[in-house]
């Protein structure tokens, strides 16, 4: 597919002429003429003499590479930057040949380089973002299925183009018999336009569409599906050459039906300068997008242009996001949902040309294998039933040069969720509203803003459940359960002005980090209410109360529990100061993890428990911290705890050991009165054998430690020996 690709990205490389040989100087002028079949013998007969230069070496690869020949390119282009360091472009040039012979990590290191060269070059920078595309391409294109179809040819064939009850296609398959139509790109033959008939994906040859044949190239196309029609075809006439002697692409308009003839006009907006090619139209008909290297693109960009009226058109631009690259980015093409495909070297891909598709949220995505594949891959046409298409490749194993492929995807199909905030009584369109997709389990998959219109637009499986949350201050929060089917869905909103948002982030007591999937139990006590939230992925969920205002009292009792975590109830008392209440902010919210071998103290507040001298009697006060134990256990029927009691290192080491295990066996035995299965505790005396602050004062060494260090070698820790 090089030769029609490529016309737009033309690389001519300047020649001081003074000096060289004859062979030299016919081989430069054939490599800028594009005549690069002819060159490559030329430029392989100067291999090793004086002739050879760094110049030469990358022409000669870039003509293998022009000319498809992969193999060839690897090993020139290594040899040349084996006397230099590389240009950014030289680089990428490299670094696809490579991944086209399968040597994707070696292409890959290239890139790395080119990188290091150029930070913000997108052809490098998606891959240093994304160390694992590989692995989500493959992944991503499982549900793809590829057939290489029986009309092709030897020669080069692609396309798949709806026309009227047909399928119009590109081929080099017929030559003229009386005007020789070969191309010195490559040697081969010029495309024409074939009509077919398509039966269960397969298509049959039914003719040549021989109103827009010439005795140049015509490539890529799009039907208005009345009687206009689209197509690209070399600059014609002696005034049609740019500078540098080559003829561009330019895009015609034309209105042709069935019977034969046609009214073709060149687009406004064409020059031989440049090229101008591929068209896709939109659904409605009022955007055409193509492809072009006119001033301002980086390689070969997608542009935009209106379609005004018949025959009439806005200025072009380029398609706003993330599509553009330094690479080259060709073959746009809009499903009937408005979904734009196209394709790149420049984004992150498998080799070649890749196919990508742009999501609602911007998302630029790689279609993955089989659809793609080390070649290139382009020319995408996805039937209206968005599960089957044509796609073109030069990959392996094809019949000739490019071959059409029709494929079928059997996964859940990518629809829109889409729709328009506004003000349930004014009517205004709320721009800047959150939006917010949760799937089935409470997960938030993406989230997006409105513009300045209300418009918000979510990508979304086709037969899932999900719920759609709005978020706005001043507004009260909504949310809509849905379940997608095969078709874009609409989903206004229309908010409520009052209320007050609040915010709940609960967060693990000791790692400091957000916790998922944690139940909030919010009982109001002043509107006598009560309900369940659930923290999502990022440890925060917020709702919005409409009976609040700012001044109100707020008396909330919030408990928090999460298999595998101590259950907590805090207490919040305040006065409502804005539209929002970050309750996290005002109280604890932290949850304390049940891990075996920590102590409970450190999980809730527990007071030391106290005897009185040289008893082991449980006081009262010693009895209502033991009952915090109690609760939890009770709370927790499997759990198991190990009561060790210590003292400090005053009196003898006897008396201590045995008075800490008469009071540990105490407070086991207060628990196990009140706990079911009493053997889930055991009371251990350690005496001072565990001292907590090295605080000794046995025999004759003499303690000078302070009365508090003391008081904290006299415990009673409660470590959780099982949780389960």
């Amino acid at each position: 597919m090089k030769k029609l690709l490529l016309l737009l990205i033309v690389l001519v490389v300047g020649f001081n002429s003074s000096g060289q040989s004859l062979k030299l100087k016919r081989a430069n002028q054939k490599f800028e003429h594009l005549a690069y079949a002819s060159a490559i013998g030329l430029y392989n007969d100067m291999l090793g003499s004086k002739n050879e230069s760094p110049v030469m070496l990358f022409n000669l690869a870039m003509c293998y590479y022009n000319t498809n020949r992969m193999q060839e390119a690897v090993a020139v282009f290594s040899k040349y930057l084996n006397t230099t360091p590389g240009t950014a472009d030289e680089l990428f040039y490299y670094a696809q040949a490579l991944k086209q012979v399968g040597k994707t990590a070696e292409g890959d290191e290239q890139l790395k380089k080119l990188f290091s060269l150029s930070s913000s070059d997108l052809r490098a920078k998606s891959l240093i973002e994304n160390q694992n595309y590989l692995d989500e391409i493959k992944s991503r294109g499982e549900q793809y299925t590829v057939k290489n179809l029986k009309v092709n040819s030897e020669g080069s064939d692609f396309g798949g183009y709806p026309y009227f009850d047909e399928v119009l296609f590109l081929s080099t398959r017929y030559e003229s018999l009386s005007v020789k139509r070969e191309w010195t790109w490559d040697g081969t033959r010029f495309l024409d336009v074939f009509t077919a008939n398509e039966n269960n994906g397969e298509l049959t040859e039914t003719g040549m569409l021989r109103p827009i044949c010439s005795k140049y190239h015509e490539g890529p196309l799009c039907f208005d599906g009345g009687t206009g029609l689209y197509f690209t075809r070399n600059n014609a006439g002696k005034t049609k050459f740019d500078q540098n002697g080559i003829r561009n692409l330019s895009l015609f308009f034309g209105s042709v039906d069935k019977s034969g003839g046609i009214s073709e006009t060149l687009m406004p907006f064409c020059s031989s300068e440049y090229s101008v090619g591929h068209p896709a139209l939109s659904p409605d008909k009022k955007t055409l997008y193509f492809a072009s290297d006119m001033p301002g693109s980086k390689g070969v960009d997608i542009y935009e242009v209106s379609v005004l009226g018949y025959g009439k058109w806005g200025t072009p631009k380029k398609v706003e996001g993330n599509i553009n690259t330094d690479g080259d980015e060709m073959f746009p093409f809009v499903s009937s949902d408005g979904t734009l495909f196209f394709s790149s070297n420049g984004h992150v891909g498998v080799g070649g040309l890749d196919v990508f598709r742009r999501n609602s949220n911007g998302e630029i995505q790689n279609l993955g294998q089989p659809l793609n594949s080390m070649n290139d891959d382009f020319a995408f046409i996805l039937k209206s039933d968005k599960r089957s298409g044509y796609v073109s490749s030069n990959r392996a194993g094809g019949k000739g040069d490019d071959d059409i492929y029709s494929f079928n995807y059997t996964g859940p199909l990518e629809i829109t969720i889409a729709g328009v905030i506004t003000d349930e009584k004014t009517g205004a369109k709320l721009a800047n509203a959150y939006v917010v997709i949760k799937d089935e389990k409470g997960k938030q998959i993406t989230s997006v803003k409105t513009d300045n219109e209300g418009n918000y637009s979510l990508s979304a499986l086709a037969g899932k459940a999900y719920t759609i949350e709005v978020k706005m201050e001043g507004f009260t929060n909504q949310s809509a359960e849905v379940v997608t089917k095969d078709e874009n869905l609409t989903q206004d909103f229309k908010l409520i002005k009052g209320g007050v948002e609040f915010v709940y982030e609960v967060k693990d007591k000791l790692e400091k980090t957000q916790v998922e999937g944690v139940k909030i139990q919010v009982k109001d006590n002043r509107f006598n209410s009560a309900f369940d939230l659930v923290t999502s992925e990022s440890g925060n969920i917020s709702r919005n109360e409409p009976t609040y205002k700012i001044g109100d009292a707020v008396d909330l009792q919030i408990t928090l529990s999460k298999d595998g975590y101590l259950d907590k109830t805090v207490q919040l008392k305040t006065t409502v100061k804005s539209n929002i209440v970050i309750v996290s902010e005002l109280l604890d919210l932290s949850i304390s993890k049940l891990v075996v071998g920590g102590d409970l103290n450190d999980l809730i507040e527990i007071n030391p428990i106290y005897f009185d001298y040289g008893k082991f009697v449980i006081r009262k006060d010693a009895a209502i911290e033991l009952d915090k134990i109690v609760s939890i256990m009770n709370k927790y029927p499997t759990m198991k705890i190990e009561l060790g009691s210590h003292t400090d290192c005053r009196s003898s080491m006897t008396s201590n050991q045995k008075l800490s295990d008469k009071r540990a066996k105490a407070s086991a035995d207060y628990i196990k009165s009140k706990i079911t299965e009493p053997s889930r505790i055991s009371g251990v005396g350690y005496g001072e054998s565990k001292l907590k602050v090295n605080c000794p004062c046995e025999g004759n060494v003499k303690s000078d430690c302070p009365e508090e260090e003391h008081q904290k070698n006299r415990r009673t820790e409660f470590i959780i020996i099982s949780v389960k």
